[in-house]
């Protein structure tokens, strides 16, 4: 409206009228040229626009301002505000607590339109329950009566309104006369009990004429009985300051009165917590009504809430806790009011003990079943905005949840099945909660000069002790020799990450590390960090032993990084440099690894190099026939497809696979035994042996010492633990980096896949078509010849891995010309035997398809030779007489010439010594020192063609047999001479 409250009444004073004008600014566009043009909807709140009188009560003006509107106007009082769509009355009523003369503007306006009193608001409420609910004064609670005294409040008599929201008893008087029968309407409260209107003077401690007015108008009252006489004297006494054995005796008496709500609708327990009653009186409360611990209080909150805040006993809070989880003792989800949250969130002591109480294994009321075995469970479950228990909880708790949660109360576990299994060993995935480093203070700490950098020697000191290299913080430096906080820091976090560290956990029985031997062992045995729902879940079948090591968990093992990343020969250099440094260590701490394998190899993040894990095949290397013997396959410690030919045996007879069964039938462990049953080698169907591995069985509490009683291995010793093991798994796994195939076909666990796969590797180096074959598929020249040294057949003849580290060209790229001449020149060489082996067996197969038609004519002739003879010592004396009625026809012409050269002729030698048949094709002469044939024509040529195979076939043999056993020069010395 503008103005002073003295420069509107002074319009008014000079132009009453305006009272009446509305404010239509909006669609003046006579007076507004510039306004941009609209077209309105009829009704639009905008073609209405408000009175002065409307403007006057939204800005709060002062009554006399109102008064001088209504006294210009007083039809305005009638009108609604278009905008707000209610009577003057109603907008000075919603704002009455805020304004200035409220009752007297209120009066003002319901003088001027009584009727507004009768209307209702757009909220649904009439002006005097408005009034009422504000505690408005006498004078406009009747004031507003008076103008509507017939009124209801949604359905409910005024008389009860008046009676609870009204201190004088003049107005509930006035209603009463004005309506009487109101007296016998009974009225509902927040406890959804009904009451009389006596009852509730009675509670409200009104005057003796009230109740005696209310008991004249509804005589009847006095039979009644007030259904919160004993609650309210419970809810009277609870409120008292020190109550406790009136409360006591009280709940005694009356046991019902704890479950009841009162007129308010509170609960006895949450009078009690809210007006800081003692510890017993709440104990009794919880207890005759646990129900009342899950409902929440007027401000919101659980009872477990005050109690916490309140610092209560653990006693207390763990009898409202326990009653009101969100899972059940079996881990089942359970509905729940949200104790659990409410409890966790607190730092108190009593928190804390009930939580560490409510997750012991000493709840003696619970048989097998304990919260502390559905830990996970615990610590994520969610409240109604989605934050987990762990989230909320306060230090305290927290950390009595993470000694259950972690294990040691340290490492979270993965849940899931194991990372790997081995067989001594589970290995698990856990993140380390325990190792969140500031790496500022560490900064500041090594800063020894603190000038705000650390130079080589002071980062040399500290990246020793967080395990990374200082060149990784130096390299690419713009300081060269030093760095700064900001960027050390940051190479940490990335490094090292900036929360918790993954951290494989391995169960096993062999070894004991860090954090200590009695907290691992005791953390094992209860399970902890949910080990035992790990064990229940995943490895029922095992039982774990007390031990445990904690390691930097490899985000990816060899295998993943060979399938992942598809490493160049460059990497795969790099990847075996490193696997070959891990094994020479190894070696020269006389220790045998005994099964390296792509799996056995991980890559850390934290300084990017490759670890050498799982040393459950190892075993010392001793000389042969030392005092105590060390040798390879104990047990079931191998992968079968990364040995050499020497740890495979051969079965070829029944009694030998008697032997090897009765040998492991004492065996308990299932899975050990199908892992050393022997594999079917067949050939067209029909089995011609069994292959297995020389492992063995171990002294019971002795996992190195064979068990030699009944060793099944006929005229074959145990492989003694050596380097040389380890070397032939090296060159098996430089030939898969290499070729991306496997050099023996096997599974997933690198054991062979097959009994034709174990014959193959029995029968290595036998076959030089197969190593040729092999060979071809590595590219790189020195990598061939290296993994060629790797492969010998022969232990003895495999190099040292030392060896082969300091001087094979494969980790000695920058080699001189001279030795890629060399290269050259072998490579040519080879080159050169595989074109002459290809040669041979060319040869060979013209030499077979030849045999077999040699074969076919000597059978021919053969069968020729045998008719001929045949007919020629034919008997041709008759021995018996046959009378034919008719003459047979004369034989065959001996003038015949053709007929004639048909015929076999047989001549007896001058000597008597024997007699000769001759045909076109060959002669055949018979003796007493026996047959002699001699061939002519075609079949003379493929007799000489035939010896002439044969005689290059035992060559070639003799040939393959020099190429297999590596004597190159005597197989060409061979060659030569044929």
């Amino acid at each position: 409206m503008g103005g002073t409250d003295d420069e509107v009444l002074a319009l008014l004073a000079a132009y009453p009228q305006a009272a009446e004008d509305k404010q239509d600014d909006l669609n003046d566009s006579d007076n507004n040229p510039d306004a941009e043009s609209e077209t309105l909807q009829e009704g639009d709140p905008l073609l209405l626009s408000p009175l002065p009188l409307h403007y006057a009560i939204i800005e709060m003006r002062p009554q006399k301002v109102l008064k001088a509107l209504l006294d210009a106007y007083p039809d305005a009082a009638k009108k609604k505000n278009p905008q707000t769509r209610n009577l003057p009355l109603h907008d000075a009523l919603e704002d009455a607590l805020k304004r200035p003369e409220a009752e007297e503007v209120i009066l003002l306006l319901l003088n001027a339109y009584p009727q507004a009193a009768k209307e209702k608001m757009k909220d649904g409420r009439l002006p005097i329950e408005v009034c009422a609910k504000n505690k408005a004064s006498e004078g406009l609670m009747l004031a507003l009566y008076k103008a509507n005294p017939k009124s209801r409040v949604e359905g409910l008599l005024f008389l009860g309104m008046v009676l609870t929201n009204v201190s004088s008893d003049d107005v509930v008087l006035a209603v009463l006369q004005a309506y009487p029968e109101a007296a016998s309407a009974t009225f509902s409260t927040k406890s959804d009990v009904r009451i009389l209107p006596l009852h509730i003077a009675h509670e409200e401690t009104r005057s003796e004429e009230l109740k005696k007015a209310l008991l004249d108008a509804y005589p009847d009252a006095k039979e009644v009985e007030n259904p919160f006489k004993t609650t309210l004297r419970l809810h009277k006494l609870l409120e008292d300051t020190e109550p406790d054995e009136d409360v006591l005796e009280l709940i005694k008496n009356y046991p019902d009165a704890v479950g009841k709500r009162g007129r308010d609708g509170r609960r006895p327990l949450h009078i009690a917590l809210m007006h800081k009653a003692s510890q017993d009186v709440i104990k009794m409360l919880f207890h005759k009504y646990p129900q009342a611990a899950k409902e929440r209080m007027e401000d919101g909150r659980l009872p477990i809430e005050v109690c916490a805040k309140r610092n209560m006993s653990k006693d207390l809070m763990l009898s409202l806790l326990e009653d009101d989880m969100p899972i059940s003792k079996d881990g089942m989800p359970v509905e729940h009011c949200g104790s659990w949250f409410s409890c966790v969130s607190y730092n108190t002591e009593g928190a804390i003990g009930a939580v560490r109480c409510i997750l012991s294994e000493k709840m003696t009321w619970w048989e097998d079943d304990f919260f502390c075995n559905h830990i996970h469970d615990l610590a994520d479950v969610c409240d109604d905005q989605g934050r987990t228990a762990l989230n909320l909880a306060a230090k305290g708790p927290r950390a009595v949840i993470n000694e259950y949660l972690l294990f040691c109360g340290r490492y979270m576990l993965k849940s899931g099945p194991p990372e790997h299994r081995t067989a001594t060993s589970v290995i698990l995935r856990a993140q380390d909660y325990g190792d969140q480093s500031d790496y500022g203070v560490t900064f500041d700490k090594a800063d020894k000069d603190k000038n705000g950098k650390l130079d080589r020697k002071e980062l040399k000191a500290i990246t020793v002790e967080i395990g990374l290299d200082p060149d990784l913080f130096l390299k690419g430096s713009k300081e060269g020799e030093s760095i700064s906080k900001g960027i050390f820091v940051g190479i940490c976090k990335q490094q090292l990450g900036d929360g918790p560290r993954e951290v494989p956990k391995l169960c096993g029985i062999n070894s004991i590390e860090y954090p200590s031997e009695d907290a691992i062992a005791n953390a094992v045995e209860m399970g902890r960090g949910g080990l035992k729902t790990i064990q229940d879940k995943f490895l029922k079948e095992i039982v774990l032993g007390k031990y445990a090591i904690v390691m930097g968990a490899g985000p990816r093992n060899l295998l993943q990084i060979f399938y992942q990343e598809q490493p160049k020969i460059e990497n795969v250099r790099h990847i075996l440099k490193q696997v070959f440094e891990a094994v020479k260590h190894l070696h020269e701490k006389k220790l045998m690894h005994g099964d390296i394998k792509m799996l056995n190899i991980i890559r850390l993040g934290i300084d990017n190099k490759l670890r050498l894990i799982d040393l459950d095949a190892s075993a010392r290397i001793v000389p042969s026939g030392g005092e105590e013997e060390s040798f390879a396959g104990a047990s079931a410690k191998f992968s079968s497809a990364i040995l050499p030919p020497e740890m495979i045996y051969r079965i070829e007879t029944e009694e030998q696979l008697e032997k090897f069964k009765k040998y492991w039938k004492s065996e308990i462990d299932e899975d050990l035994k199908k892992k050393v049953e022997p594999k079917l080698y067949k050939k067209q169907g029909t089995v011609k042996a069994r292959y297995v591995v020389k492992s063995f069985r171990t002294e019971e509490g002795k996992p190195t010492t064979p068990v030699f009683e009944g060793l099944p291995y006929e005229d074959e010793e145990l492989v003694h633990a050596s380097e040389n093991i380890d070397v032939w798994s090296l060159g098996v796994l430089a030939f898969t980096l290499l070729t991306g195939e496997p050099l023996i076909p096997s599974n997933l666990e690198d054991d062979c896949l097959s009994g034709t796969a174990m014959h193959l590797l029995k029968s290595w180096g036998t076959q030089p078509e197969v190593l040729t074959d092999r060979f071809k598929k590595i590219q790189d020249d020195a990598a061939r010849d290296l993994v060629w040294k790797l492969l010998k057949q022969k232990p003895e003849e495999r190099p040292t891995v030392a060896s082969l580290l300091e001087e094979h060209p494969f980790f000695h790229p920058e080699l001189s010309a001279g030795t890629e001449d060399q290269f050259r020149e072998m490579k040519e060489y080879l080159q050169n035997i595989t074109n002459q082996v290809e040669t041979i067996h060319r040869n060979i197969l013209v030499i077979k398809e030849l045999s077999h038609k040699s074969q076919s004519e000597l059978l021919r002739t053969r069968r020729v030779l045998l008719k001929g003879i045949f007919e020629a010592t034919e008997v041709r004396t008759p021995t018996t007489f046959i009378i034919l009625n008719n003459e047979l026809p004369t034989a065959v012409d001996p003038s015949d010439e053709e007929t004639k050269n048909k015929i076999l002729e047989i001549i007896a030698r001058e000597d008597g010594s024997g007699v000769s048949m001759k045909t076109k094709q060959a002669t055949l002469t018979a003796t007493a020192e026996g047959v002699e044939i001699d061939l002519e024509g075609d079949l003379k040529e493929y007799r000489d063609q035939f010896e002439d195979r044969i005689k290059w076939a035992k060559a070639i043999k003799n040939i393959g047999t020099n190429f297999a056993a590596g004597n190159i020069d005597e197989a060409f010395d061979n060659i030569k001479a044929e």
